[in-house]
């Protein structure tokens, strides 16, 4: 599929929260990987089809401690429809989980089963790593028009789906209420600015209780990248074939997120590098910070936050209010020695039952149709609405070529060290724009 069809699959993501707010499906166009006009029976775990009856064990990898329980919960309902399948999930962390996965690719090694993200897609389809569905959609077996915002075609290459949708994510502001409160602030709203933003960031940092306003991260998806967007730049040309970084208005958006730091009402780059922004919120150390719908529930487990935290739309920026968002699948490894079972867990996996169980439990927001408004409702002290109200907003995550893990590995290669003061930010932005340029360029 060309760099252009991915980008336009993705922008039709825009609209899903209409889906999610009215209780209403999307209409989808039919493409040559939808499945025929009689749209076949939802799938669930009771009705799923009745596998050989030898013992077979499979592994499904994640990288999300935070929906580990959401993903064994529903690992343990298609075991009880398959007791011949036992299913062990399998949690690699973020950081060292494609690293894992890339060496068990040359090696045929792959989990039956793994969560696919679309920054690594197209190395693991070219590579033949992963197992083509195209018999399975044809036939019937799962139809792909049942996700919303063609999700479905996410994970599809020259015609050929790879991968079930799971779920699709946004970035929000979290905040601490209870040190607003404290302060005398209002609550973050739709009115808030960047210059809003860094103000109260300032009011809030207590450098005598070691509290910070905002945790300016040197980050991109959950980052920097949502900044550049809302001051009117771009991280990719939307034909993908040139870089943004380097244009005034990313620049302007990159130094604005670094003074932060030189105001010091962030953390610095190290302190951020030796303790995740995350874990200083979950402390109350932290008044602010962007953050992706997927670690809801982390946050959540916070016992000293509990009750004390929301969620607000990221600020407005010169020209817009930018966002970011993405959306993962299940992919089946081509090597896998139990290609039947690995398909029903698979196809369990991406049916509604499933969605509904991840929704329940508020572990991201389901990609299945009219599954989204138990989501919203599963922790109904937080502002979820504020991630499909966003999906309007937003901009494709910019994977989807070739070039992607070359230029993506170098990026954070330069940027980190500049938010660290080790190089001018202008500098660095236009140092990874010649990488991204070069990657491009080179990319076959």
């Amino acid at each position: 599929m060309s760099n252009k069809k991915i980008v336009a699959t993705l922008l039709s993501a825009f609209f899903v929260s209409s889906v999610v707010l009215s209780g209403c499906s999307t209409s989808t166009t039919s493409t040559a990987t939808s499945a025929p006009a009689e749209k076949p029976k939802t799938e669930t775990a009771t009705e799923a089809p009745k596998a050989k009856k030898d013992a077979v064990s499979l592994t499904l990898a994640i990288w999300d401690k935070g929906q580990q329980d959401a993903t064994e919960a529903i690992t343990a309902e298609f075991m009880k429809a398959n007791p011949n399948i036992t299913v062990k999930v399998e949690v690699t962390p973020w950081n060292d989980y494609w690293v894992k996965r890339s060496a068990e690719a040359t090696s045929g090694t792959l989990p039956d089963v793994f969560w696919m993200h679309s920054g690594q897609f197209l190395k693991y389809a070219t590579g033949k790593f992963i197992k083509p569905l195209t018999d399975k959609v044809k036939a019937g077996e799962i139809d792909l028009n049942n996700y919303v915002a063609n999700l479905g075609n996410v994970y599809t290459l020259d015609g050929v789906p790879y991968a079930v949708p799971k779920d699709f994510d946004t970035i929000g502001l979290a905040y601490n209420k209870d040190l607003f409160q404290k302060a005398n602030i209002p609550f973050p709203d739709d009115t808030w600015d960047y210059a809003k933003l860094a103000e109260v960031a300032k009011k809030l940092t207590d450098p005598s209780k070691n509290i910070y306003g905002f945790a300016a991260k040197a980050d991109t998806q959950i980052g920097y990248w949502n900044d550049m967007l809302a001051f009117g730049g771009s991280i990719l040309s939307p034909d993908m074939k040139k870089s943004g970084y380097d244009s005034p208005e990313s620049i302007a958006a990159l130094k604005q997120r670094y003074q932060m730091i030189l105001d010091k009402s962030s953390p610095t780059q190290q302190q951020m590098t030796d303790t995740d922004p995350r874990e200083m919120f979950k402390s109350g150390k932290l008044a602010m910070m962007f953050e992706g719908s997927w670690q809801i529930n982390d946050i959540y487990s916070s016992d000293i936050m509990k009750g004390k935290w929301d969620w607000a739309k990221l600020p407005k920026g010169p020209k817009t209010r930018g966002n970011i968002i993405n959306g993962l699948g299940y992919s089946m490894s081509a090597a896998g020695k139990h290609q039947d079972e690995a398909w029903l867990l698979t196809k369990f996996l991406g049916s509604k039952q499933a969605a509904q169980i991840f929704a329940d439990k508020g572990a991201a927001i389901p990609a299945f149709k009219d599954t989204q408004d138990a989501w919203l409702k599963s922790k109904p002290d937080l502002n979820l609405k504020v991630f499909p109200e966003q999906a309007k907003e937003a901009t494709p995550y910019p994977a989807g070529s070739k070039s992607y893990p070359v230029w993506f590995e170098k990026e954070s290669q330069i940027m980190a060290p500049a938010f660290g003061g080790k190089q001018s930010i202008e500098d660095a932005a236009k140092a990874v724009a010649k990488a991204m340029n070069d990657a491009i360029a080179a990319e076959k």
